[in-house]
C-alpha cells in the first residue's frame, strides 16, 4: 500500500490481495447495513466466491473459514443484538430503550442510505485499482475513512476488542495461529486509515 502525500488530489496504490481483502469485507459489511441485500455490487458475482484470492489458487482453504462462517452475509445475526451492529448503529440513549427504538425509528434509514452509498463508492474505486494507481481527490478521503472505519469496528466486534486488554488478548491470539487472517485484516485497516489521516492532515 502506497499512497502519495502534499496537496490533493493524492495517488493511492494497492496490492492486489489489498484489493481483494477489501472487497471481502465489504461483502461481509454490506448485509449488515441492509438485511435486505444479498451481496451482489451492481449486479456482479459476490466476491466471497473467489475465496482462493486474486491471484494464488494454492492458498490454504482453512485461512478462509472465517470469511465463511463466523461473518458470511447467510450467518450473520441481524438482530439489534449483534454486537457488530450496536457498534455500526449505537443506541442514541443507552439509557432509555423506548427513546433508542424511537430514535432509531427515524433515523436508520438515513444511516444506512449514507453507508450503502459509501459501500458503491469503495467499489468503484476498487474496480479503479483493479487498473492501476487510484487518484483521490480530498472530498473523497472522508468516504475512505468512514467505511475503513466501519470495517475495522466489524472485525474488533467479532474478535472481541473493546479496549487496550482485549485488544492485546487477540493480538496474542492471533501470533498463536499461523492460519488466522482476521488479526491482521483488522491490523492492516489500522494502517489504511493512518496514513489516510497523515494524508489529509499533513498538506502543505
Amino acid at each position: 500500500m502506497k499512497m502519495s502525500t502534499g496537496q490533493p488530489p493524492w495517488s493511492l496504490e494497492l496490492e492486489p490481495e489489498e484489493t481483494w481483502l477489501l472487497g471481502i469485507l465489504l461483502d461481509v459489511y454490506q448485509p449488515l447495513v441492509d438485511p435486505d441485500d444479498e451481496v451482489d455490487s451492481d449486479g456482479e458475482a459476490d466476491r466471497t466466491e473467489d475465496l482462493d484470492g486474486p491471484e494464488d489458487g494454492d492458498a490454504d482453504d482453512d485461512c478462509f473459514d472465517f470469511w465463511e462462517s463466523d461473518l458470511s452475509p447467510t450467518v450473520i445475526d441481524r438482530d439489534h443484538e449483534d454486537p457488530a451492529l450496536r457498534r455500526l448503529f449505537p443506541d442514541a440513549y443507552p439509557d432509555d430503550a423506548l427513546a433508542s427504538a424511537e430514535f432509531r425509528r427515524f433515523t436508520l434509514a438515513g444511516q444506512r442510505r449514507e453507508r450503502l452509498d459509501d459501500i458503491a463508492f469503495l467499489r468503484r474505486a476498487l474496480d479503479a485499482l483493479d487498473e492501476g494507481p487510484l487518484i483521490v481527490q480530498e472530498s473523497q478521503i472522508d468516504q475512505w475513512l468512514r467505511v475503513a472505519n466501519a470495517l475495522r469496528l466489524v472485525l474488533a466486534s467479532r474478535l472481541g476488542i473493546v479496549d487496550e486488554t482485549t485488544a492485546d488478548q487477540a493480538e496474542r491470539t492471533a501470533e498463536q495461529d499461523p492460519s488466522d487472517i482476521v488479526h491482521p485484516a483488522y491490523e492492516w485497516l489500522g494502517v489504511l486509515i493512518e496514513i489516510l489521516i497523515e494524508v489529509s492532515w499533513g498538506q502543505d
